[in-house]
């Protein structure tokens, strides 16, 4: 049996790095561990695994580490992991077939990095195990690759269902933004000698989060428009592009972006789900709804191995579930419906969640229309999140037991203060209730801090017009004419209102 080698280069990984060597012990024959300036526990704990360890003087370089850690690997294999990674047990027994054979080859392992805040996994596939040889070498200061080395060495690539846990974007968002800014530094040096595609796109990825939109989508076009780079990051890119037109009311460029993007890679469900709120925003809610059921179908399959790409980054299937239901509710498809009705069931039961009838129950309620109890209605401000809120309140709207719904709505208001969808319904709920006044109040302080959407804007003309105050009008149909030009049905909404007016104003007072 060949001997394999873990390589690892650290700093501070003291609260990751015991998992991590616990996940590999039984696999390693060597673990070499290059420590580049660590003021915590992280060599202590190494030691008590056996580890080999190295100092290193830290030169903004990860692939001059990664080599390092190379020079001093003395298996015939090598796998290189990260301290906040975990090997899957059920992959080590495939792991030791492959090192029994001495062969002049690199494995692909998928990396599946966890991130609950957004709930958006990256499962991504690339070589993580390769046969020991001093010509192969990273490459790269940063998001540093070893795949490049191992072509140009005439290794032979080889799939695998070798399985790696990357819990290091599971971490908040300010944690997030330091290392994109730690990252940025070195990418951009990085970038003044070498223009590649890849590079681009990780120097727009890092701008992506640190919220410096202008940035990200000047790299995004770079790495979308390159034949140079890999199809699948050239399809992200495009989606990415597509998400920040959207964000900024762009229909007509978020559309042409995410056809780019699934015309390039279609196996990818965020791209789907993505053109399915882009539809949905153009006003096309029978696209959206089909685009929908696209991106539901090819997660589940990715979900459960029916699928297998590079790079996919995978939904929540609750998110899917509910944003489905929702459009299949304002379109009044039945069998769409029944169908995420019964996903929602499965899913539900599959979480194993003592609470998964109950839910069930509201739902369904919500969906008959009926009178909640006490304890239904608290489900409900449990049950609501950012995937559930809008089909809540879709189905909150709708049921005629007016003052519980009112009630139910500024509780909810209460869990999500921020909530513009919740304001709006509640805004609605209020003047059915004869309190004019007060919805006007909610929608103008919407408006007053700029965080409206077309409805919000047109709810309160209704209101202005329903109270007499015609003269505040003009002020938000310029907003609108200002934030929404580019949404083609807005602007004919928009052109209908100012014709009506014109006419009402035209008339002897």
């Amino acid at each position: 049996m060949s001997r394999l080698t873990v390589a690892m280069i650290v700093k501070n990984e003291e609260k990751y790095l015991k998992d991590c060597l616990l996940s590999i012990k039984d696999v390693a024959d060597e673990i070499v561990i290059v420590d580049t300036g660590s003021t915590d526990k992280t060599k202590q704990i190494a030691a008590e695994f056996g580890a080999k360890i190295y100092d290193y003087v830290w030169i903004n370089d990860f692939s001059a580490a990664r080599n390092y850690s190379l020079q001093q690997s003395t298996g015939e294999w090598i796998l290189y992991i990260d301290a906040d990674e975990r090997l899957d047990s059920s992959s080590i027994p495939e792991l030791k077939k492959i090192i029994s054979n001495k062969t002049l080859s690199g494995c692909y392992c998928t990396v599946l990095s966890y991130d609950s805040g957004e709930s958006r996994d990256n499962s991504l596939r690339y070589p993580r195990l390769f046969f020991n040889s001093p010509e192969i070498k990273f490459e790269g200061r940063v998001h540093e690759q070893i795949g490049a080395s191992l072509v140009r060495n005439n290794y032979q690539l080889l799939n695998s269902n070798i399985l790696i846990h990357h819990l290091g974007y599971n971490i908040s968002k300010d944690e997030q933004k330091n290392k994109a800014l730690r990252n940025l530094t070195l990418l951009k040096a990085e970038y003044e000698f070498n223009k590649s595609a890849y590079i681009a796109f990780q120097l727009a990825q890092s701008y992506n989060v640190v919220d410096d939109m202008d940035s990200a989508k000047k790299y995004f076009e770079i790495a979308a428009n390159s034949n140079d780079l890999d199809k699948s990051l050239r399809a992200q890119s495009y989606a990415s592009l597509a998400l920040i037109a959207h964000a900024n009311n762009n229909i007509k460029d978020a559309e042409k972006y995410i056809q780019s993007a699934i015309k390039l890679d279609n196996r990818q469900p965020f791209s789907h789900l993505l053109a399915a709120k882009i539809s949905l925003r153009g006003g096309d809610q029978v696209r959206a709804e089909e685009r929908c059921l696209t991106a539901y179908k090819l997660n589940k399959n990715i979900s459960t191995d029916k699928e297998r790409s590079n790079l996919v980054v995978i939904l929540d299937l609750e998110e899917v579930i509910y944003f489905g239901l929702t459009i299949a509710l304002q379109n009044q498809n039945s069998n769409n419906i029944g169908f995420y009705q019964k996903e929602l069931s499965a899913y539900y039961n599959s979480k194993g969640n003592e609470n998964g009838p109950l839910k069930l129950a509201v739902i369904q309620k919500l969906f008959c229309c009926s009178q909640l109890s006490a304890v239904e209605e608290k489900m409900i401000i449990k049950l609501a999140n950012r995937y559930t809120l809008n089909l809540l309140l879709t189905l909150l709207v709708i049921n005629p037991n007016k003052q519980q719904i009112l009630e139910i709505t500024k509780n909810l208001l209460n869990k999500f203060p921020d909530s513009i969808e919740i304001k709006k319904i509640l805004s609605k709920l209020l003047d059915d209730a004869g309190k004019l006044d007060e919805a006007i109040q909610i929608l103008e302080n919407v408006v007053e801090k700029e965080e409206y959407d077309p409805a919000i804007l047109f709810y309160l003309i209704s209101f202005y017009l329903k109270n007499g105050s015609a003269e505040k009008i003009n002020s938000i149909v310029m907003l609108l004419e200002k934030k929404y030009a580019n949404i083609p049905e807005i602007a004919e909404r928009v052109n209908r209102l100012k014709e009506k007016l014109a006419i009402h104003n035209s008339r002897p007072q």
